[in-house]
């Protein structure tokens, strides 16, 4: 008898829906070419003998197949009839058909991908010793069916956007194991990812509650112990996680740190009692900021008389300015008082006169403000401080028009005589910030400063308050007066001084003060109660102090009855 290589291996036995049994099994050598054939034996019990069911005289085969007569557990084997020097006949092993599906395997989660956004499923290795792969389902949105999508031997896959869509409520996703005769154990409970949305209808007015409202439908397929809110910002660059919330709350609300970034976000469920997880689809939000004036500027703030300054300025009209507002503040002060508002639509201060003022003392700041759609500042103009001149004694001195500071400006020093309406330049001051006038005269003085343009002409100006000089003055001091009479009152006589600037005082002959007040007002004769003092000679003392000078006159007065 001639010995063959090895013997015929059963791998196999597959029944079909219509009854038919296929045994597979591995082909064995014939190194002499005598294979006669090859012979299916069966019994469905074991207590009953084998049956030839079926042969075929083909060598190079891997299965056999033959209709069974009945779907009871059948066992096999196959007999190989080979002619080496004589006959030969190789045993299989036997084996029983298998017709037991594999058994039911859940997902571990579905989710989408953040990189590629597409859905992914994943799943642990089905326990059977004889699995051929795992067939995927997704479910139909109008019949409910399951359909099959593929089938595949691995415990992971992502499927192409035509079979799921993660912008979608409705993906679901099942899945069951089938073994190398293709029985197909039961198809899972269906999974389905986190779907993330916005709840858009909150999110229109987002610029004024700088909030945004997100929702998300929940994890199917198992308990949710805990969803992680995740953000990224453009800016940084970086994910985020935000907050945790609990599994049965399905929205969130995002505080947004900044305006004028784009912020993106992603849902992880948490499995309860478990490591696993899932993330939903990635949604954006382009949190635009408000719609800033390109320019923005006021064009002067100018003294114009005693007590007025001036203000004109322009901006450019956006779709978020609500209202502009002029505003000022005394300098150094930090409240500031709107004084006009403008509607956004307005864009142009033609010129606008602040009345009231003391000009001559104090320097006054202005500014735009802008409100935005939520009525809310959101935007200002560089702010201008109006010129003030002011002096001590010969000395000048002023503030530099700061809002022109940086860029190209002029500032001169103008003179004209008193009774003239002409104004002369004195000098150009360029970075200075005084000037030290030699003689006194009867002449005023302002300061003008230029903002400059093309070719450094003037294209703005802002004028300082006026100071006039006055010529040196005589003060003229009466020697006697009658309070009952034609000169009723001892007062002095000098057109250039101000109210203030002189005080009289009035002593009797034993040194005491009876009277102290306004030289220029003068003393009536009067005591305080009334009643005119007596006929006689009062001594005087009278002090006079102005930015030119600083005099005293002593002496007596007589007073006539």
């Amino acid at each position: 008898m001639f010995a063959l290589d090895g013997p015929i291996k059963l791998m196999r036995a597959c029944l079909d829906l219509s009854g038919n049994i296929t045994v597979y099994f591995n082909t064995p050598a014939d190194p002499c070419g005598s294979f006669s054939s090859y012979e299916l034996w069966g019994r469905d019990n074991s207590i009953n003998n084998f049956s030839k069911l079926t042969s075929s005289s083909t060598y190079n085969i891997s299965q056999i197949a033959a209709a069974l007569p009945n779907k009871k557990k059948w066992e096999f084997y196959v007999i190989g009839l080979f002619a080496c020097n004589g006959s030969d006949t190789v045993f299989s092993d036997t084996i029983f058909m298998d017709d037991t599906p594999p058994a039911l395997l859940d997902p571990d989660s579905v989710s989408v991908d953040l990189t590629t956004q597409r859905v992914i499923a994943g799943w642990p290795k089905a326990p059977e010793s004889d699995v051929m792969g795992y067939s995927l389902f997704k479910t139909d949105q109008n019949t409910g069916n399951n359909i099959l999508v593929d089938e595949k031997n691995v415990v992971f896959y992502s499927f192409p956007l035509t079979d799921f869509d993660p912008n979608s409520t409705w993906n679901r996703f099942s899945l069951a194991v089938y073994d190398s005769c293709k029985n197909g154990g039961v198809i899972s409970n269906y999974h389905s990812p986190v779907y993330l949305g916005f709840n858009s209808g909150q999110n229109i007015d987002y610029q004024c509650t700088k909030k945004i409202y997100i929702q998300w439908n929940a994890y199917v397929g198992w308990s949710v112990d805990a969803y992680d809110i995740m953000v990224f910002d453009n800016i940084s660059g970086a994910w985020t996680l935000v907050y945790t919330v609990p599994g049965s709350q399905l929205n969130y609300i995002f505080d947004i740190p900044a305006l004028g970034h784009q912020y993106s976000f992603y849902v992880r469920a948490h499995k309860s009692a478990s490591t696993i997880t899932s993330s939903s689809n990635l949604i954006v939000f382009d949190a635009k900021d408000f719609s800033y004036p390109a320019y923005k500027q006021l064009g002067h703030v100018s003294v114009i008389a005693d007590g007025n300054i001036e203000i004109t300025g322009t901006w450019e009209t956006t779709t978020s300015i609500q209202n502009t507002l002029l505003q000022f503040r005394v300098y150094g002060s930090s409240a500031w008082t709107t004084i006009a508002t403008y509607p956004g639509a307005a864009g142009k201060i033609g010129r606008y006169i602040h009345g009231g003022r003391n000009t001559s003392q104090t320097k006054y700041q202005y500014r735009l403000l802008f409100h935005n759609s939520c009525n809310s500042p959101f935007d200002s103009s560089l702010i201008h401080t109006s010129l003030l001149l002011r002096r001590t004694l010969k000395t000048f001195y002023w503030n530099d028009y700061w809002a022109w500071f940086t860029g190209l400006y002029e500032t001169d020093l103008y003179e004209k005589p008193k009774q003239s309406s002409t104004w002369n330049p004195e000098l150009t001051l360029g970075d200075s910030e005084f000037v030290v006038i030699d003689t006194l005269q009867a002449n005023c003085f302002k300061v003008a400063s230029f903002k400059l343009g093309v070719n450094n002409k003037p294209i703005d100006t802002a004028y300082s308050n006026v100071i006039c000089l006055r010529a040196i003055d005589t003060t003229l001091v009466p020697g006697a007066f009658s309070p009952e009479g034609k000169n009723p009152i001892f007062k002095i006589y000098n057109p250039n001084l101000l109210p203030g600037q002189a005080v009289m005082k009035i002593y009797n002959r034993w040194g005491e003060r009876i009277f102290e007040g306004d030289a220029l007002t003068g003393w009536d004769g009067k005591a305080k109660d009334g009643a005119f003092f007596m006929a006689g000679i009062y001594v005087y003392l009278i002090e006079i102090r102005t930015p030119e000078k600083i005099e005293t006159f002593k002496g007596t007065i007589m007073m006539l009855r």
